[in-house]
């Protein structure tokens, strides 16, 4: 239990915290959703075959945009409603962080492959879950605050696995960024506009 808190120290100011079996946990409300939020959007990734497309289209961009928005708006505290917002902000955060630097990382590798990119249209079954994420995490929220006997160690290690895949599409977005440039500049470099 300190050794996750001690861990989380470094990320978190870890006021307002949850408290779950009479401890608080080891992030506050916002992180654990910014956790939370991207260890779900790991496992929808997956379970939906998303992991492999690049970015989304434009209706999901919009709506993820919209989550941000009211995010920040939470973020800047212009309006905070208390746990269930502070979680749910947190959620909306992790979503989109996790969906663009997986999906950002995706297009840069398919832009650095020779011949054009393609990138399909979303199915519309994907797409309509894609747009559900926003009102699916809502409840999420709801229900943590509400009914939030899960236990302190479940929470943690939803943190912990959520904090462990924005680090991964962190690093995989930044790899994929430097290879793209170094492709980009070999191009530039043979047609000789370096």
């Amino acid at each position: 239990m300190d050794a996750l808190t001690s861990i989380f120290s470094h990320v978190c100011g870890q006021g307002r915290p949850f408290v779950l079996d009479g401890a608080p946990l080891p992030v506050c409300q916002r992180c654990l959703g910014l956790y939370g939020g991207a260890a779900l959007t790991a496992a929808w990734l997956l379970a939906s075959g998303l992991w492999r497309r690049a970015l989304p289209d434009r209706s999901v961009a919009l709506a993820q945009i919209a989550m941000l928005l009211a995010a920040m708006a939470g973020g800047l505290s212009l309006a905070d409603l208390g746990p269930a917002w502070r979680l749910l902000c947190g959620l909306w955060t992790g979503h989109v962080a996790l969906a663009w630097l997986w999906g950002g990382a995706n297009h840069l590798l398919a832009l650095s492959r020779p011949g054009p990119f393609v990138d399909p249209p979303w199915p519309r079954g994907l797409r309509a879950g894609a747009l559900a994420a926003g009102p699916a995490l809502a409840a999420v929220a709801l229900m943590f605050a509400r009914y939030a006997s899960t236990g302190w160690l479940l929470a943690s290690v939803a943190a912990a696995a959520g904090a462990a895949f924005l680090a991964l599409a962190l690093i995989r977005a930044a790899v994929a960024a430097g290879w793209w440039a170094r492709w980009r500049l070999s191009a530039l470099h043979a047609r000789g506009q370096t």
